[in-house]
């Protein structure tokens, strides 16, 4: 059976709480991987932040390319 490598873009909604709009970006960038949080209580309570809700918005594969 073939193998391929096959390339996904991924999409998401994250529901943030936050300080600020750039905090809350940056926050959801570091924190979020897999389409979960992944942040520990004390990374919350230090950066004062909540994540609240995590939803994909798209889920797209863009290339596959079979292996030798």
């Amino acid at each position: 059976m073939p193998t391929f490598d096959v390339f996904l873009a991924r999409t998401y909604k994250v529901r943030i709480e936050a300080p600020d709009s750039f905090m809350a970006e940056r926050l959801a960038e570091e924190f979020v991987g897999d389409a979960r949080d992944c942040s520990t209580p004390e990374q919350r309570s230090e950066n004062a932040f909540a994540i609240l809700n995590i939803e994909t918005t798209d889920n797209s594969a863009f290339d596959a390319i079979e292996l030798e």
